[in-house]
């Protein structure tokens, strides 16, 4: 289990964004020193606290992500951020959420975000998935891993694929992890069919300490996401313990 990523969406304020990744970077740290197996962790903060988080970050217990960006490398686009802006803050950007799409995102925009980013020397992390159960769950979700990947260049830029089942974003529970193995083989298949050397892809969607470790258990995953969970410094804490065990 490579990854573990925390989406903390639009919550905390700057102060409990410090206080936050400072309880979890120094559990890191503690587990670090004793020896212990740790995924590596990706949190995505407010972009207000990235550069107040970034600057006593410890690259070689962490990394840093950010929750979006705009296409274009500057311009008149107020409001927006760029991914030039952000190379000198993370490493990491989300692209093409669930969220991000209902809001109006279309296929064209993140694939070329997921282009921006990659160019720009960061990795993008894109969100594939179906919006409601079905038995086309890996044709949808393929559909919009090739839009999304259409305009990057695989074979050179690494990219992470986030699943996450529309239907299951803040449910109460997660998607079967049976299902999650068979459309994430699907998906990974599919992503070397389009030349990229090394697949990967990650599980999203309702992950919790409680539940983390039969995704642990999934040898075809190389990581899990977490928002709720991710908000409590012990909750997160104890899913890295489980994912590293």
């Amino acid at each position: 289990m490579k990854y573990l990523i925390a989406n903390w969406k639009m919550y905390t304020t700057t102060t409990e964004a410090v206080m936050l990744f400072a309880d979890i970077q120094q559990g890191l740290r503690q587990r670090a020193d004793a020896g212990k197996v740790m995924p590596l962790p990706i949190i995505c903060p407010p972009f207000l606290s990235l550069a107040l988080i970034r600057a006593f970050l410890d690259h070689a217990l962490t990394r840093l992500g950010a929750q979006n960006c705009h296409w274009e490398p500057d311009g008149p686009y107020t409001g927006e951020i760029s991914a030039p802006m952000l190379k000198e803050l993370v490493d990491y950007v989300l692209v093409g959420h669930s969220e991000r799409r209902a809001a109006g995102e279309t296929d064209e925009q993140i694939a070329n975000k997921v282009a921006a980013v990659a160019e720009a020397g960061l990795i993008p992390i894109l969100f594939v998935g179906e919006e409601e159960r079905a038995t086309s769950a890996a044709s949808q979700s393929e559909k919009r891993l090739i839009a999304g990947l259409s305009r990057a260049n695989v074979e050179k830029h690494p990219i992470l694929v986030v699943y996450e089942p529309t239907w299951a974003v803040g449910a109460d529970r997660p998607a079967d992890v049976t299902y999650v193995g068979e459309v994430v083989e699907y998906l990974k298949a599919r992503m070397g069919d389009m030349g990229v050397p090394h697949p990967e892809v990650i599980y999203g969607g309702t992950v919790t300490a409680e539940n983390v470790r039969q995704f642990a258990d999934l040898k075809i995953l190389d990581g899990v996401g977490a928002t709720r969970a991710s908000l409590n410094s012990g909750n997160f804490l104890a899913m890295v313990d489980q994912l590293g065990a």
